[in-house]
């Protein structure tokens, strides 16, 4: 018999499963070498920003807005759409299913928040002001702030309070009692602490006899099961992923083209650039591989591995645009409007080149700007862009023939 714990731990088990599934395809060689490589840098360049700290800054409030940032925990539920009839007779019998969603969310963001504050351990310790019992109340805040976080979020559901809400709350009362620890004020950190705790205690006396909003509890666990295929698309293809479409104004100018191009030949490179411009998901998606480049490039202060960084990204950007084609050319257009299937993939192959292009120019141009002494690396970025899209159309090309026979 599947009780409330049992049947947790099986939905956990098969998103871990799920996420340990697509982690294969990410984590392959290439990618953990290229974050070694990063992380790497990066490491370097922050050891020589904390020998070199500007004077005048205020490192406290900073590190609290990073870790305040970080410490907004989301509650993960696995929830589903059905669970609203099947379980609706249940609600009593969940308060252990509820509990060990709350207890696995803490400990998994615990942990990685725990990580975090490590990393920013060295600033805080460089800065002029360090306290050593500064330092561990901050911990102790945060951790038991993500704790108390997750409770009200539960609350706040069953109340029917915005998420938005409870994360501002959160993140007012976070970085507020990790800047007062950060600056040796430890009775208003606790004062903090003790009115977040005081806050529960309400919300939970008011919700003691509310039943489940099941409406907004589905709604908030899609929103993050959304969210996680979101980043895992960056690197490959979701199964689940649902693509929503948003008109961009600013970007209709790209689809303009001249009358004799709305033929047959043309078809199916407009339907490929209006897909990708009035995409919400995909769309964004490039645009932050291309923004978290451009970040790192800047950061790290090395030409050579901000080379190998920006052909990385522009690899990304290619075979995370390959998704492109199976979104069109598998639906509806070619039945509606049937023409010959060299005539898709000429008009993918268009919109594949443009698109690289682009990327692999804003990631030059960015590399110009930041190593102009060294700007003839910019030519690798290119190269791999004209690779990469040979190695794609060549795979999609076999992959029809296949289907074919």
């Amino acid at each position: 018999m599947v009780n409330a714990q049992t049947l947790f731990a099986k939905r956990s088990n098969d998103n871990r499963a799920e996420v340990l599934r697509y982690s294969r395809f990410i984590f392959n060689g290439h990618f953990i070498l290229f974050l070694s490589i990063a992380f790497g840098a990066l490491m370097l360049q922050y050891a020589e920003l904390l020998k070199h700290l500007p004077k005048g800054i205020n490192y406290h409030l900073i590190i609290a807005l990073l870790l305040s940032l970080g410490g907004i925990a989301p509650l993960r539920t696995y929830f589903k759409e059905a669970d609203q009839v099947f379980l609706l007779a249940y609600e009593r019998q969940l308060k252990d299913y509820v509990k060990k969603s709350i207890i696995a969310a803490f400990i998994k963001h615990a942990v990685i928040w725990s990580l975090f504050f490590a990393l920013l351990y060295p600033l805080y310790h460089a800065g002029a002001h360090f306290y050593f019992i500064g330092m561990i109340g901050a911990y102790l805040f945060g951790v038991a702030a993500i704790l108390l976080g997750l409770l009200v979020r539960w609350s706040a559901m069953k109340l029917g309070i915005s998420n938005l809400s409870v994360n501002i709350l959160l993140f007012i009362i976070l970085m507020a009692g990790i800047y007062n620890s950060l600056e040796g004020v430890y009775f208003t950190a606790l004062t903090e602490l003790l009115f977040l705790g005081g806050l529960l205690y309400l919300m939970n006396s008011i919700a003691k006899n509310y039943v489940f909003k099941w409406d907004d509890i589905i709604d908030y666990e899609q929103e993050l099961t959304q969210r996680q295929y979101k980043t895992i698309n960056m690197f490959t293809d979701v199964k689940g992923l649902k693509d929503n479409v948003r008109r961009r104004r600013f970007l209709d100018g790209l689809l303009k083209q001249p009358a004799a191009d709305y033929n047959h030949e043309g078809m199916f490179l407009y339907l490929f650039k209006r897909n990708f411009a009035r995409s919400k998901d995909a769309f964004w998606i490039i645009i932050r591989l291309v923004v978290i480049g451009g970040i790192v490039i800047w950061l790290v202060r090395q030409p050579v591995i901000a080379v190998i960084i920006g052909i990385f990204i522009v690899y990304i950007v290619v075979l995370q645009s390959s998704q492109f084609y199976k979104q069109q050319a598998y639906q509806l257009w070619p039945q509606v409007w049937p023409v010959r299937e060299q005539l898709v993939m000429d008009g993918f192959r268009k919109f594949l080149w443009q698109l690289s292009l682009s990327a692999a120019l804003l990631i030059a141009l960015l590399y110009i700007a930041c190593y102009p002494g060294h700007f003839y690396y910019a030519v690798l970025f290119f190269v791999i862009m004209w690779w990469t899209n040979q190695q794609v159309m060549g795979k999609l090309k076999k992959k029809m023939t296949l289907l074919k026979d």
